[in-house]
C-alpha cells in the first residue's frame, strides 16, 4: 500500500480548472445582457413600437348600402352604414333636421357630435343632401321632443267615435312612410347640400 503523505494532491488542479468554468459561464450569461441574446423570443413592444402597422392589412373603407335597401327599418340594422339621399323638410336645429327620401320615407337625420367649433349649416325645408349615416335607435319621447324641436309635420289618425276603434287603412299606409323608432346619424362632418339630379 502505498504512502498517501507522497503521493501528491490533485485538488489544486481540480480546483483551478473548476474556478476557470465558473468564471467562463458568469462571462458569457453576463455578456447576454451586454450584447444581447440571440436565442431569446423577441419581446413585443407596447404601443407605437409595436409594429403593428408593419403586419397589418390596410383598412378596407365600408361601403354604404342605399337607403331605400333598407325597407323597413329593424333591429338587426342598428349600427348599418346607410347613404341617405333626400331632401329636407324643416330648418336645421342644434344638429337635427326631418328630411324626406328619395322612397318617400321621412327620418330624423342627426350630426352627432357636430364638429368642435363649427354651427349647424344653413340647411332650410327643401334643400337637396346626400349623407352617409349610422342607424340607431331613439325612444318615442325622444323622438317626440326632437319632432317638435325641428317643426316636423307628423300625420294623425282621425279622432275615434267609440272604444276600440282602429284607423283605417290608408292612414296605415301613411303612418309607414314616417319612422318614428329610428334616426340616422350622420358622423363626423356635416356636408352642404348638393345639386339636383
Amino acid at each position: 500500500m502505498p504512502d498517501i503523505r507522497l503521493v501528491r494532491p490533485r485538488s489544486s488542479k481540480l480546483l483551478a480548472v473548476l474556478g476557470a468554468l465558473i468564471a467562463l459561464g458568469i462571462l458569457a450569461w453576463s455578456s447576454s445582457y451586454v450584447f444581447g441574446d440571440a436565442t431569446a423570443e423577441k419581446q413585443r413592444g407596447i404601443g407605437a413600437r409595436s409594429g403593428l402597422g408593419e403586419v397589418r392589412a390596410p383598412v378596407i373603407p365600408m361601403r354604404s348600402a342605399g337607403f331605400e335597401t333598407v325597407a323597413p327599418i329593424e333591429q338587426k340594422d342598428l349600427g348599418r352604414l346607410v347613404r341617405f339621399t333626400g331632401t329636407t323638410e324643416t330648418r336645421m336645429v342644434a344638429g337635427a333636421v326631418w328630411a324626406r327620401a328619395d322612397d318617400r320615407r321621412r327620418i330624423l337625420l342627426r350630426w352627432e357630435p357636430l364638429p368642435a367649433g363649427t354651427s349647424a349649416p344653413a340647411i332650410g325645408p327643401g334643400a337637396r343632401i346626400q349623407v352617409d349615416g349610422y342607424i340607431q335607435r331613439i325612444s318615442r319621447a325622444e323622438f317626440d321632443m326632437w319632432a317638435d324641436s325641428v317643426g316636423a309635420a307628423i300625420p294623425r289618425p282621425r279622432p275615434g267615435a267609440k272604444f276600440g276603434e282602429t284607423p283605417d287603412t290608408s292612414f296605415a299606409q301613411v303612418e309607414a312612410l314616417f319612422v318614428k323608432d329610428y334616426y340616422m346619424s350622420v358622423r363626423p362632418s356635416i356636408p352642404g347640400p348638393v345639386a339636383q339630379q
